[in-house]
C-alpha cells in the first residue's frame, strides 16, 4: 500500500526527490481513524501544495513542499506550539541523496521556540477583562491563553513537543506558573466548560500572576526596549487595571 501511495505521489509531482510520514503514524499512535500525514519534498515549487483522497479507508494527506521551503519552515516557530519548541517524528518511506541532504534522516519536523509576547498577552487579557460580549471575551482569553505559557516557558525545564496536544500537556506541567493555572489555563484555552464570569476571572488571575512572576524572574522577557521599564514600574498592572 505504502508503495502504491508514494508512486502516485511521484507520478503527480514528478520534481518529488522524497516521500516522508509524520504525525501519529509516525510516532506509532496512529488509531482507527488516523490520517496518514505525508510531506513529499520537490526540487522546486510543488505543482500543488496539498492533495488528499483514499485508499480504501485510510484517508491520506499529503503536502508537498520545496526543499527551499522546508528549510525556511523548519527555522520558523510553530504557531500552534504555545511557544514550545518542536520536534515531531518522521519517517522516509522514499527518499534521495538530494532530500536527506535538505531536510535530514530521519525527517523530523522541527522548530524553534516562538519568541515570548509580552505585548500581545497583556493587550489579549485587556480585550478579554473589558468587553462585555461573550465572542470577544473568549476570543480574547484563548489568545491570552496561548501566549502565556511563551512567557513562563524559560522560568523551568525546557521542553519540546511533537503535536497539540502534548503542546497542552507542556504548559499544563510547566514548573513556574501564577497560582491557580492548571485550573485557569485549561479555561482561558475553552477546553472546559466555564460560564463568562468564570472566564474573566481567570484571565485576571492569570494576569495578575504572570505579571508578577515576570518582573521577580524575568524582567526582560521580552526584548521590545521599553517593556522592561512598564513591567517593573506596573504600567502594564494599571493598563488592566490590576492595582491593589
Amino acid at each position: 500500500m505504502l508503495g502504491r501511495i508514494v508512486s502516485r505521489i511521484r507520478e503527480e509531482e514528478p520534481d518529488a526527490v522524497g516521500v516522508f510520514a509524520f504525525g501519529s503514524y509516525a510516532r506509532g499512535r496512529a488509531e482507527a481513524w488516523s490520517d496518514l500525514d505525508l510531506r513529499a519534498v520537490t526540487l522546486a515549487a510543488p505543482r500543488v501544495p496539498y492533495r488528499t483522497w483514499f485508499d480504501g479507508d485510510l484517508h491520506v494527506s499529503v503536502g508537498a513542499m520545496s526543499m527551499d521551503e522546508v528549510r525556511r519552515l523548519r527555522g520558523e516557530p510553530a504557531p500552534w506550539s504555545f511557544g514550545f519548541a518542536v520536534e515531531s517524528p518522521g519517517v522516509w518511506l522514499w527518499q534521495t541523496a538530494s532530500a536527506v541532504a535538505a531536510v535530514a534522516d530521519p525527517p523530523s519536523h522541527t522548530h524553534p521556540p516562538g519568541e515570548p509576547e509580552l505585548e500581545d498577552f497583556v493587550e489579549a487579557c485587556g480585550k478579554a477583562m473589558r468587553t462585555a460580549d461573550t465572542v470577544t471575551l473568549r476570543l480574547a482569553a484563548r489568545l491570552a491563553g496561548e501566549l502565556a505559557p511563551g512567557l513562563m516557558r524559560d522560568l523551568g525545564t525546557p521542553r519540546r513537543v511533537a503535536d497539540r496536544v502534548e503542546a497542552v500537556e507542556a504548559a499544563l506541567a510547566l514548573e513556574v506558573v501564577p497560582q491557580g493555572w492548571r485550573d485557569d489555563l485549561p479555561v482561558l484555552l475553552g477546553l472546559v466548560a466555564a460560564t463568562d464570569a468564570e472566564v474573566g476571572a481567570s484571565v485576571e488571575r492569570v494576569a495578575r500572576g504572570t505579571l508578577a512572576l515576570l518582573r521577580e524572574r524575568a524582567p526582560d522577557v521580552d526584548p521590545q526596549p521599553e517593556l522592561a521599564r512598564y513591567l517593573a514600574d506596573g504600567t502594564l498592572e494599571r493598563q488592566l487595571g490590576l492595582q491593589g
